[in-house]
C-alpha cells in the first residue's frame, strides 16, 4: 500500500476573497471604529451633562430624581446666585493670575534653559539633564513644609505673589526638557545664519527659533495652565484669606456646614472647564502653524 502523497499549499492556491467579502469587513471595521469613538466621547461628555441639568433641575429634583437628565423646570437661578452672591468671580479672577501668570513665568525660564541645554555642550550636561529629571519626578507635596517655611520666610506665605512663583516654579524641569526636545529637532545652522548677519543669542532665539516652535509652545502652555488651573493642594496650604482663594479651592468651600444647595458646586464645577476649552480652542491653531515660520534665511 503506497503512502498517500499531500500536496503543499502555496499562497499562490490560495483563492482572492469575493470583492463584497472584502466591503462588507471594511464596513464592519468602520462602523465598529465610529461606535468606539461615539462611546468613548459619551463617557468624557456624559458628566458634563450631568453637571449642566443638575445645576438647572429645581432644588427637589436634584435629589429625588439626580439622575435625570432633563430638568423638570430648568431655571438658572443657581448661576445669578453662585455670581452675585458669592465670591465666585474673585475665585475666578484669582485662578486666571494663578494659572496664566504661573504657566507664562515658567515658560521664560523653560525657554532660556533648554536653548542652553540644546545649543552648547559642555562637561556635566547629561548630569544636569537627570538632575532636572530626577527634581520634576519628585511628587509636589513632599516639598509643602519645605514650601510653608520657605514663603513664611521670605514674606510671600498668603499672598498671590507667593503662588505665582511657586507655579511658575514647580514646573521649569518639565518645560525644559519639553522645549529642549522641540530645539534639538531645529539645525543649527539657523542660529549660525543669524550670527553671520549680527544677530545675538537672544535675538536668535526670539526671532529665528520661538517661531518655528510655535506648535511646542501651545502645547505646553495648555499642559501647564490645565495643571495649575486644576491646583488644590499647594493653594489651600498656602492661602488663609478667602479673597486670595483660586477657583479650585473656592469650591470645595462653597458648601459650607450650613449649606445643602448641591446645584451651587454643580454650577461651580462646570463654570470651572469653560477656561480651560476657551484656551485649548484659542491655541488649537497654532499646534500645527509655525512649523516653517523662521526657518527659511530671506
Amino acid at each position: 500500500m503506497s503512502p498517500r502523497v499531500h500536496a503543499s499549499a502555496t499562497p499562490g492556491d490560495a483563492r482572492p476573497r469575493p470583492r463584497w467579502l472584502r466591503q462588507a469587513r471594511a464596513q464592519a471595521r468602520f462602523g465598529l471604529d465610529h461606535l468606539l469613538a461615539i462611546l468613548a466621547s459619551l463617557l468624557f461628555v456624559y458628566p458634563l451633562v450631568w453637571l449642566l441639568s443638575a445645576s438647572l433641575k429645581p432644588a427637589w429634583q436634584i435629589y429625588r430624581q439626580p439622575l435625570a437628565l432633563i430638568p423638570d423646570g430648568a431655571t438658572a437661578e443657581v448661576y445669578r446666585r453662585i455670581f452675585t452672591t458669592t465670591p465666585f468671580p474673585t475665585y475666578l479672577q484669582n485662578s486666571l493670575v494663578y494659572a496664566v501668570g504661573g504657566t507664562l513665568l515658567t515658560i521664560a525660564v523653560a525657554m532660556l534653559a533648554a536653548y542652553g541645554l540644546s545649543r552648547h555642550e559642555f562637561r556635566g550636561k547629561q548630569t544636569a539633564m537627570l538632575l532636572i529629571l530626577t527634581v520634576q519626578l519628585m511628587p509636589a507635596l513632599i516639598s509643602a513644609i519645605p514650601v510653608y517655611i520657605l514663603m513664611q520666610r521670605l514674606g510671600l506665605f498668603n499672598s498671590q505673589a507667593g503662588i505665582v512663583l511657586l507655579y511658575g516654579a514647580v514646573s521649569i524641569p518639565f518645560g525644559v526638557w519639553v522645549l529642549k526636545g522641540y530645539l534639538d529637532t531645529i539645525p543649527k545652522e539657523l542660529d549660525e545664519s543669524a550670527w553671520i548677519d549680527g544677530a545675538g543669542k537672544l535675538l536668535t532665539l526670539w526671532r529665528i527659533l520661538v517661531p518655528v516652535i510655535v506648535p511646542g509652545l501651545a502645547s505646553l502652555f495648555i499642559i501647564l495652565f490645565v495643571g495649575k488651573w486644576n491646583e488644590f493642594a499647594m493653594a489651600s496650604i498656602l492661602l488663609r484669606d478667602t479673597s486670595l482663594f483660586p477657583l479650585t479651592v473656592g469650591t470645595y468651600t462653597l458648601l459650607g456646614p450650613d449649606e445643602s444647595d448641591f446645584r451651587l458646586t454643580a454650577a461651580a464645577s462646570l463654570i470651572n472647564v469653560v477656561p480651560i476649552l476657551l484656551v485649548f480652542l484659542g491655541l488649537q491653531r497654532y499646534l500645527i502653524a509655525g512649523l516653517t515660520a523662521g526657518s527659511v534665511k530671506q
